[in-house]
């Protein structure tokens, strides 16, 4: 008998490294490999209606949070077609969803916080209810912070478990923000990227079926872990345009250029470099900063945020206003996992200057943006420069990055998700695996990187 012939009741996925207890599982147990080239393990039977998608964010739902990213990708898959619950710790009453399902019972979850309990030990207690609705055949979509328990537990009932990386991993991290703070003669703040900690990463990411990647640096950071590359999802962010409606398809004045900045005002968002490039160039325009700026910044650029073409605006809740008031969208970010601001701003019409890790899958260099360097100052005050003075090339851009924005509205992005989990079904549910491994070739990159 081949391993194409075996099945089980409930699929269970484990390295191929590893060994299994058959008396203990008292059913026969196929071990699996999931490189391209592999047998898919075959669930119980085929699909009966809707794929069902269980995502887990062991985190309170609400505003200005990463659960805006997955209650827009979970909005956005085809109606009908997918029958979706989201595990948290809490719902946002706000803003309920109908697939909100929170794991604990109110007043245990207020009773944790008081004691301040962290979210990774109340993801633990949680995730013991979420596992009994986990059945052979689901997905289970997991968002940071992670459960290595859960993740085996939900492979063991037969699921298949995607992982979706917000950041890089953190050798990565480690590597690119050390180099931020060196740049400022200063160490890493204390508790960044323990060694048990990145440990620990690395085996949740290993475990994993699949690892979803925002950008290409996340990508190439699991690739650098020893995530294969038919395991990794290349996958986007995207906008809202009823969101931005004020900001879309205006016509801008003609005008010393106005650049802003949106993000929280840290080293790691590079807003220290944007800075002294700022005062570098001397360009005649406005720089805006929309969002709270660290203290640590706001004595080391005392002078600088003090100029009259430097405005801080804080904390911004209508965002769309910002980016219609502005020409140019900067940010020189070191470390991101797939920046939901560069897409805004792209929808919005902006030309942009942005680091790598900034760029997300939507913008490229001398197309959309000019890519920069964001540990090299001058190259960033080289971009405000040439920007400021050649408005056909910034008009360019900025025409360029609305077109490219419509692949990029959430309804577009959740579609290609969704259709990205199919063939990951379809992959794990087939007897041959032929045809189903050469579709998931085909979406596993879907992200109109063009």
């Amino acid at each position: 008998m081949t391993r194409l012939t075996l099945y089980r009741k409930a699929a269970t996925h484990r390295p191929i490294s590893r060994s299994f207890n058959f008396e203990r599982r008292l059913r026969p147990l196929a071990k699996v490999h999931l490189m391209a080239t592999a047998p898919a393990r075959a669930a119980e039977r085929p699909r009966p209606g809707p794929l069902r998608l269980q995502a887990v964010l062991w985190n309170a739902l609400g505003p200005g949070s990463i659960a805006y990213a997955l209650t827009e990708l979970l909005d956005n898959m085809p109606k009908g077609a997918v029958e979706r619950r989201l595990w948290c710790l809490s719902s946002d009453p706000l803003s309920p969803h109908e697939y909100d399902s929170p794991a604990l019972p109110t007043i245990v979850y207020r009773a944790l916080c008081k004691a301040r309990v962290p979210a990774t030990v109340q993801g633990r207690i949680a995730s013991t209810v979420a596992l009994r609705s986990i059945k052979a055949g689901d997905i289970v979509y997991i968002w940071p912070p992670y459960d290595l328990r859960m993740i085996k537990r939900a492979q063991e009932r037969g699921a298949i478990v995607v992982a979706e990386r917000t950041n890089c991993m953190g050798p990565m991290g480690l590597d690119v923000l050390s180099r931020a703070y060196a740049r400022r003669g200063l160490p890493l703040p204390d508790g960044w990227f323990p060694a048990d900690g990145m440990r620990e990463e690395h085996e949740q990411m290993l475990q994993c079926d699949f690892v979803t990647a925002a950008n290409a640096l996340a990508s190439q950071s699991l690739r650098d872990a020893g995530v294969p590359d038919d395991r990794i999802l290349e996958t986007s962010y995207g906008f809202s345009p009823s969101r931005l409606a004020r900001a879309i398809g205006i016509e801008r004045p003609r005008r010393p250029p106005v650049f802003a900045f949106v993000g929280l005002g840290i080293v790691r968002k590079g807003l220290d470099v944007l800075l002294e490039a700022w005062a570098r160039a001397g360009v005649n325009g406005t720089l805006l900063l929309a969002g709270h700026v660290d203290e640590d910044i706001r004595v080391a650029y005392a002078d600088i945020l003090a100029r009259p073409d430097v405005q801080e605006l804080g904390f911004v809740k209508d965002i769309a206003g910002v980016y219609a008031a502005a020409d140019v969208f900067v940010f020189p970010s070191h470390e991101e996992g797939g920046p939901q601001v560069i897409y805004e701003a792209a929808a919005c019409g902006l030309a942009s200057i942005v680091s790598p890790m900034g760029a997300g899958r939507i913008v490229r260099h001398e197309t959309e943006c000019l890519m920069i360097d964001p540990l090299d100052v001058d190259s960033i005050a080289a971009a405000l420069t040439r920007l400021a003075e050649d408005e056909p090339l910034r008009r360019g851009l900025a025409f360029r990055a609305a077109e490219r924005s419509r692949d990029f509205t959430w309804a577009k992005v959740g579609a290609r998700l969704y259709d990205q989990f199919c063939a990951i079904w379809n992959r794990f549910s087939s007897e041959s695996g032929k045809a189903d491994v050469t579709e998931l070739d085909r979406v596993s990159g879907g992200t109109t990187n063009r």
